[in-house]
């Protein structure tokens, strides 16, 4: 068949290199990324994801006919090639397949945009836009294939100046996978990541004017007389050191307000020593220097990658425990939470096994009458850190009167134990372990009434963070298998590697949404510090009118 003449005979020449295979998987992952997920994206997120898709699908797609292929003329059989017509007509119906996915997506978004209480933004003009930057997307990446594949080709010429040209071109393809992987390797990444550690150390010193330094006499670090210099803790350890409540906040709302007490604030910033075993030292002498161990009970935070602690954490137990409590925590970071996911797992793991044994020593080591309780608490990437301290979950009810994990990650091991070991019937979104008396899961403050556990995880069944995982690539996770969490879109379904990559967008928005949506957990801690320290005093309207206070602090 001669080659049609100009335009129509190069779009068939192009249309006859590409992969069959290749332009039907990239279509059916262009569908998977279109499907809901967790929370609402808009039209930006939306057309690169698709473009990833779109990009992803044609690779493995022509990977595999290549591979396919090869092996077929191994064994002395070439396999046919599709025509230039049925190509057309292939393509004719994968086009509308992506228009009906389209339109199908935009039905099952807007479920997920109302439950978040706004109106739904993918409109047509949205998805024509969302379509047009996954083309942009999508050539993008090609453009890398295509510079990664001549230097491959550039790599096979060089070497078959001296060797066969099939023994070049397999060395070739291990010499530019090595130099690629090399690049971005993990010894690049940790030296690139201590370079942006040091940059924002610079920023985070930084002292700013609102934020004021502890009056004389006050109980918190960074006051005259502190062993922790005010400019060392950080602009996250400066707000948590100069919030909180006051002692006539604290007594407006107690009980018995002639028992409320000035809490104790310990915090100690990255810069203030130059390894954990010394900031958790100097943590422990600030501590003694302010009679720490003279509380009733000793909260041990371990803070996000920042340093940030949130007070929705602190200021329950200040509030609940008449102020009788002394809050510590060590900063291991200066980088934001998603840079210090990657960089600083080993540094928050090691802070909260340090930090929490030693407290604990120092607890164990006072007369048995004049101990104070101890407190856990960590948030996302903060709970790793605390979780290490602990061998497993019996461990951690042995060794603390409470404790309290906001939206653990994956790798969080306690909550991986307590995943493995649910009772027959409980989900992955809210295992049951043991009787479920110690240990509570909740994603909504309902979860918690009638409870009086030792532990709580607080992990909201739309939070991105919790449920972002890597073997969600290649397998259906238990939450997706298990009947549907309400909150939880009904049309979200697995897809191979789809899903993966939606979930990954999921956790770029996961704080942008109202509370008790995403990562956002609202005033949920106080629940969770009700349920497990159970004041005395502290009936129902008590509770809300604190609830109150503290829902203006995210204000």
């Amino acid at each position: 068949m001669p080659t049609p003449p100009g335009r129509a005979g190069a779009a068939t020449r192009w249309l006859q290199a590409r992969s069959p295979l290749g332009l039907v998987l990239a279509v059916l992952l262009l569908d998977a990324t279109l499907a809901p997920s967790l929370l609402a994206r808009t039209w930006v997120f939306q057309g690169v994801l698709s473009g990833v898709g779109l990009a992803v699908g044609y690779a493995v797609g022509a990977l595999l006919t290549a591979a396919g292929t090869r092996l077929l003329r191994l064994v002395g059989w070439d396999p046919p090639r599709l025509g230039a017509r049925p190509r057309l007509v292939l393509v004719v119906v994968l086009l509308g397949v992506a228009v009906v996915g389209i339109a199908r997506a935009a039905g099952q978004h807007r479920w997920t945009w109302e439950r978040l209480g706004y109106t739904p933004t993918l409109t047509a003009t949205a998805y024509a836009g969302a379509l047009g930057l996954a083309l942009a997307t999508l050539l993008v990446l090609l453009a890398v294939a295509w510079l990664v594949r001549l230097l491959h080709r550039r790599v096979t010429a060089l070497g078959a100046r001296w060797l066969p040209a099939s023994v070049a071109g397999v060395l070739a393809l291990v010499v530019v996978a090595w130099g690629l992987l090399a690049a971005s390797s993990t010894w690049v990444l940790d030296r690139t990541l201590e370079g942006m550690n040091d940059t924002f150390a610079a920023q985070d010193l930084q002292v700013r004017s609102s934020t004021q330094a502890p009056a004389a006499g006050s109980l918190r670090s960074g006051a005259p007389g502190s062993l922790v210099d005010w400019a060392e803790v950080g602009h996250q350890g400066r707000r948590f050191l100069s919030g909180g409540p006051t002692v006539e906040e604290l007594a407006s709302l107690a009980p018995d307000p002639d028992a409320v007490r000035e809490p104790v604030r310990v915090f100690v910033g990255r810069s203030s020593a130059d390894d954990v075993a010394g900031r958790v030292r100097l943590a422990l002498a600030e501590m003694d220097r302010l009679d720490a161990w003279d509380r009733s009970a000793v909260l041990v935070v371990v803070p996000t990658g920042t340093g940030w602690v949130n007070e929705q954490v602190v200021s329950p137990p200040e509030h609940l425990l008449d102020g009788d409590v002394a809050t510590v925590a060590v900063q291991y970071s200066h980088l934001p939470s998603p840079m210090a996911y990657l960089a600083e797992h080993e540094g928050a793991g090691e802070t909260g096994r340090q930090l929490v044994g030693a407290v604990r020593a120092r607890l164990d080591a006072l007369p048995a009458d004049r101990r104070p309780a101890l407190l856990v608490a960590g948030e996302s990437l903060g709970s790793h850190g605390a979780s290490e301290a602990f061998a497993d979950l019996d461990d951690l009810v042995a060794r603390t009167r409470a404790s309290l994990w906001i939206g653990p990650p994956e790798f969080v091991h306690l909550r991986r134990e307590a995943e493995r070991e649910r009772r027959p019937g409980s989900t992955q979104v809210r295992p049951v372990v043991g009787d479920g008396r110690d240990l509570v899961f909740a994603n909504r403050r309902s979860d918690l009434e009638g409870t009086r556990p030792r532990a709580v995880f607080l992990q909201q069944a739309d939070d991105p963070i919790v449920w972002w995982d890597a073997p969600t690539l290649w397998q259906r996770p238990d939450w997706l298998a298990e009947p549907l969490d309400p909150a939880v879109n009904p049309a979200m379904s697995w897809w191979p590697a789809a899903t993966f990559l939606n979930l990954t967008v999921d956790m770029a928005v996961g704080n942008d949404f109202d509370e008790d949506h995403g990562h956002l957990y609202g005033t949920q801690p106080l629940d969770a510090w009700v349920a497990m320290l159970h004041p005395a005093g502290w009936d129902a309207d008590r509770v809300e009118q604190l609830r109150e206070r503290l829902a203006r602090l995210s204000r």
